[in-house]
């Protein structure tokens, strides 16, 4: 039957470990508090075959405790049940010894007994007591050989079975460490990834925007170049109406000069004669006069009618080129601004 221990041994024995060198380490103290929650709510036997689960279960919620710390205290609680085994079976050997010792010197008392009864008997009694006493003593040796062999047979099972939890204790721990490495390779490799397509993203919407500026800046440039053009094109033909308007003016002024001119070479002519030739010829001239500042006004009229309404025309073409022009023309809107 496995050996069955109380809640406070095993906690003493890991109490004991935890404060050997005077101070106690987080890890062990967090691993100390957790068994002894798992313990205390434990409902089965603490035997060899129970403890130990606990002693695994505890170990894998504390990662923190080193594998030397919990090699050490799993290997303290085992020692204490294989050292109760211990004890049982050489009690056992030992009464086992007492009962053959026990036996034996019953044998011998009855040897003498019969010795002394039977002296013929005698020699062949010791010799049959002696003969009985030698195997009894290599039975005895034998049987101690065979406890011993079994406990170093038992102790040796009992370090395979530890080797064999700590392998697999660093086998699992190793593959758990195996895959957070892997896991963050992957969360490093998408996070490189995102930064990837971030850069492209930002350099496909900077180009975007550089382009859009250029672009900008070449419609700004051609409306400043357009602009300009049809405000030379508009000095011009105001500088072409002007001097149309200031020919028409001179001619105006010329032909007046020229009437004015003959009229006074009329009155001087008229000076020379005769009050009646002067009054009939002045008749007739002022009729003269009449009739050809009747021609001049109306042939200056009709001609500044012509000159007028060609520079209407004119006027009119002009507005009507800057009017497809501001129609023609966009505006640009301001581009957002750069993020900080």
């Amino acid at each position: 039957m496995s050996e069955v221990l109380k809640l406070t041994e095993i906690l003493t024995e890991v109490q004991n470990f935890i404060t050997k060198d005077g101070q106690i380490v987080p890890a062990q103290r967090s691993f100390y508090q957790n068994l002894r929650d798992k313990m205390n709510n434990h409902t089965g036997l603490f035997n060899e075959a129970e403890v130990g689960p606990l002693l695994l279960e505890t170990r894998l919620e504390v990662l923190e405790l080193t594998d030397e710390d919990y090699t050490a205290i799993y290997n303290i609680i085992m020692d204490r049940f294989g050292l109760s085994k211990r004890l049982e079976e050489e009690d056992q050997l030992r009464q086992e010894l007492e009962i053959k010792v026990k036996l034996r010197k019953e044998a011998e008392q009855k040897a003498k007994a019969e010795a002394i009864t039977k002296e013929k008997l005698e020699a062949e009694a010791k010799a049959k007591a002696e003969s009985e006493l030698k195997a009894q003593i290599e039975i005895e040796e034998r049987l101690m050989a065979e406890a011993q062999e079994r406990m170093l047979a038992e102790e040796n099972a009992r370090k395979e079975a530890e080797e064999k939890i700590r392998l697999e204790e660093a086998a699992r721990a190793r593959a758990e460490e195996i895959a957070k490495l892997e896991e963050e390779t992957r969360l490093k490799a998408a996070e490189n990834a995102r930064l990837i397509e971030e850069s492209r993203i930002r350099a496909e919407e900077e180009a975007r925007m550089k382009a859009e500026i250029q672009a900008s800046m070449k419609a700004e440039q051609e409306a400043k170049i357009k602009a300009e053009e049809e405000a030379r094109i508009k000095a011009e033909e105001e500088a072409r109406i002007k001097e149309i308007q200031d020919k028409v003016k001179a001619d105006e002024d010329e032909k007046l000069r020229i009437a004015t001119e003959a009229h006074q070479k009329m009155v001087d002519e008229a000076i020379r004669i005769t009050n009646e030739e002067r009054l009939a010829e002045q008749a007739k001239i002022d009729a003269e006069i009449e009739k050809v500042r009747m021609m001049s006004e109306r042939e200056a009229a009709q001609k500044l009618a012509e000159k007028n309404a060609k520079l209407a025309e004119e006027e009119a073409a002009i507005a009507a080129k800057a009017a497809e022009a501001e129609a023609n023309s966009k505006e640009i809107p301001d581009l957002p601004p750069f993020d900080e």
